[in-house]
C-alpha cells in the first residue's frame, strides 16, 4: 500500500482546516441587519453562547461566499434555554 500519498493528503487537509479556523477567528464580525442580502455558499461554523436563562444572545456564523471569501456575521437569537420552556 502507498501510505505516503495518504499521509500527505491527511496532512494537507489538517493544515487547510487550521488555516480556515485562523482566518475565521481573525475576521471582523459584521452585525446582521434585517433584510440584508447574504451570499452564503457554505456555512463553516456557528457559535452560540451558552446562557442559563431565556434571553437574546449574539450568535456568530462563519461562512464562505460564492467567491470563496470567508466572512463572519453576528446575529441575535433566543438562547437554547427558551426552547425548553413551556
Amino acid at each position: 500500500m502507498k501510505t505516503r500519498p495518504l499521509f500527505a493528503i491527511a496532512l494537507t487537509t489538517l493544515s487547510l482546516g487550521a488555516s480556515l479556523t485562523s482566518v475565521a477567528h481573525g475576521a471582523q464580525a459584521t452585525p446582521y441587519r434585517y433584510g440584508q442580502d447574504l451570499d452564503i455558499a457554505k456555512v463553516i461554523a456557528i457559535e452560540v453562547p451558552n446562557s442559563p436563562q431565556c434571553e437574546v444572545v449574539t450568535a456568530k456564523m462563519t461562512y464562505r461566499n460564492s467567491a470563496g471569501e470567508v466572512h463572519v456575521l453576528d446575529y441575535e437569537q433566543l438562547s437554547s434555554v427558551c426552547s425548553n420552556q413551556n
